[in-house]
């Protein structure tokens, strides 16, 4: 969550006058080609009519800041940058394009994806930097871009819902609430309709083909999609949802990754001559990403569990027992048991409207409110009131956490359990508080650490090493494409997450 949003949400709830919703600023519909997910393209494109590069251009750059900016800016290290732009003109090259036609951003998301927009805009987030364990892997997912580009599966099949994000599959059905569906659709780049099945194995083909012409491994897209696959499930987990919901099999025509790593060694061994001495580049790949932040970036907020905290916007509150939290561009979600779902978000207070005026007519503006009260969270002012709307049961609150600054709480839940979740809510309320300037000051992002295996480390004992909440052992294997029969040597170099 970021706190430049605080200003624009609050303008536009008194613009709209559409009520709770508003908040939710709808980005601009995308067209963008995804690695990780299904992928999309922009509506009004004539399926007949290929684009030219002058409209391939516009649209891309049109989307690129909207993209940068739902993604939480750019991850701006020269020596990540360099070494992208340097490996995308190899693939590129090699694929007889022009390198100066490609440009690719880092994006600074903890989020595993990879995508590609019209005009040659390839984006790579930090998470997927993260994830890859090697160069070669890194080299599949750049060459699975630069295969939708080249094969232009962007003009060859219309959007169908432009703005169906990831979360909102797995999220949206929880409530029944328009605005929960609109809080879920965040992030330019998730606004996914599925290409073909064969339009995705075609990308794949392609770029574990360009990627073995440049000389790496061809199983090492494979390998990534094992490791991607592994990621997946244990989201999916983590969030209470399978992981097919969570994996790709979210979207209807989106091949699963388990049919993806299966096509992808079918393509391997087409590509070449497996003694042809082709290259992973393990260590120089390591050495690119040693200190990479891993996870939340402190200036868009932190989540510890069930703890999230904002050293910029000096805030912190802790979500009930069973909840998991999910830290968007705007917004912080958390879903929990019975179809619970919180939403946080930060507002500005207009100068001459009071707490309660802000609630009533600006945020819950429409609703029929009831109960609406003042009260007290450590020290600062609140106001709460409760709805039914639309059948479902909602609690909005509002805290005054400066002179301008607001920070609201929606609690949403099915009316037949809201009395248990009354005690739960109010606690998260409660939690809610400020956080001092050493507090804030102590709040350091994690990094990628590369140790080198000694003769008495074990996967066990390294995992205990890892600055994660849980699963220590699961995240090790993940995090270094490790599967659970695989043992460690010593001398091997590995990724570990630490301060």
């Amino acid at each position: 969550m970021r706190g430049a949003a605080q200003t624009d949400t609050t303008r536009q709830d008194q613009k709209s006058g559409s009520g709770v919703a508003a908040w939710w600023r709808v980005p601009l519909a995308l067209l963008v080609l995804c690695f990780v997910s299904a992928c999309t393209i922009t509506p009004g494109i004539n399926d007949d009519a290929p684009l030219t590069r002058e409209e391939e251009a516009r649209i891309g750059a049109a989307a690129h800041a909207e993209i940068v900016s739902q993604f939480g800016g750019t991850y701006d290290d020269p020596r990540i940058t360099g070494y992208l732009s340097t490996l995308m003109g190899r693939l590129a090259t090699s694929s007889g394009e022009q390198a100066s036609d490609y440009r690719v951003t880092v994006l600074d998301s903890q989020v595993v994806n990879a995508f590609a927009s019209p005009g040659g805009y390839i984006y790579v987030t930090r998470g997927l930097l993260a994830l890859a364990n090697d160069e070669a892997e890194l080299a599949s997912v750049m060459a699975h871009e630069l295969g939708h580009l080249t094969a232009n599966h962007s003009t060859k099949r219309q959007i169908e819902a432009a703005r169906v994000s990831l979360l909102s599959g797995v999220l949206a059905s929880l409530s029944g609430s328009p605005y929960l569906s609109q809080a879920l659709g965040l992030g330019a780049a998730t606004h996914v309709a599925g290409y073909s099945r064969e339009q995705e194995f075609e990308a794949d083909t392609l770029g574990i083909a360009t990627a073995a012409d440049v000389g790496y491994e061809p199983f090492a897209a494979a390998s990534f999609l094992t490791s991607l696959q592994s990621h997946f499930q244990l989201q999916g987990e983590l969030t209470g949802e399978p992981s097919d919901s969570v994996d790709a099999g979210l979207f209807s025509t989106h091949p699963s990754t388990p049919q993806r790593i299966e096509r992808a060694r079918d393509a391997a061994y087409r590509s070449g001559d497996a003694a042809a001495g082709y290259m992973r580049n393990r260590d120089f790949y390591f050495d690119t990403i040693e200190g990479l932040p891993y996870g939340d970036n402190p200036r868009h907020g932190v989540i510890d569990n069930r703890t999230f905290s904002h050293p910029v916007l000096r805030l912190q509150f802790e979500v009930p027992e069973e909840f998991s939290l999910i830290n968007r561009n705007d917004v912080v979600l958390a879903q929990g048991p019975d179809d619970a779902v919180i939403i946080f978000d930060g507002s500005e207070l207009v100068a001459g409207v009071s707490l309660r005026e802000h609630l009533v007519e600006h945020w819950g503006e429409g609703l029929d409110l009831r109960n609406v009260r003042t009260f007290q969270v450590n020290g600062m002012n609140a106001v709460g009131a409760e709805t039914l709307h639309r059948g479902v049961g909602h609690e909005l609150v509002v805290i005054q956490h400066g002179d301008k600054v607001v920070y609201r709480f929606l609690f949403i839940t099915r009316p037949v359990v809201s009395a248990v979740y009354e005690k739960p809510f109010r606690e998260t309320i409660e939690s809610f508080r400020r956080l001092s300037e050493r507090e804030a000051a102590a709040i350091q992002p994690m990094r990628v650490r590369i140790v080198e295996v000694g003769a008495r480390d074990t996967v066990a004992s390294l995992a205990r090493r890892m600055s994660v909440s849980d699963n220590h052992e699961r995240r090790f294997r993940i995090l270094n494409g490790l599967l659970e029969t695989d043992e460690l040597q010593p001398g091997q170099r590995v990724k570990l997450v630490a301060e």
